[in-house]
């Protein structure tokens, strides 16, 4: 009789565990289907702002190429009209040195007007 009415009590607490059970492992897997699911949208947010500072550093090093490849055209126009200028000097003044010593030399002291007029030539 005793063991009777024990089953008999026992019978609702042991279906209310086992429903009791069903419900945590319902919980349990409802969390883990959620947590994947922001673990999958996080890794596609890392991928798409992953992608977006990729082509924006693309796109700042290419203008950056750029503006070296400018500066270094610039930079040998100017070497090659200073190299231009350089041997126009040199040109005037080997012309000038044979102009000079072309002129007669009086014996006179100072500049005489011709070597005067050869240096406002220079």
């Amino acid at each position: 009789m005793i063991a009777a009415w024990l089953s008999k009590a026992a019978a609702p607490l042991l279906i209310a565990g086992a429903m009791l059970l069903a419900a945590a492992g319902l919980g349990w897997l409802t969390l883990k289907t959620i947590d994947d699911m922001v673990d999958t949208a996080a890794s596609g947010a890392r991928a798409e702002r992953d992608h977006y500072w990729r082509a924006q550093i693309e796109q700042s090093n290419a203008i950056a190429q750029k503006a070296i490849a400018d500066a270094l055209k610039n930079t040998m126009a100017a070497q090659d009209a200073a190299r231009d200028q350089v041997a126009a000097a040199e040109a005037r003044a080997t012309q000038l040195e044979t102009e000079n010593a072309a002129l007669p030399d009086n014996g006179r002291c100072g500049l005489g007007r011709d070597r005067v007029r050869l240096l406002n030539k220079r």
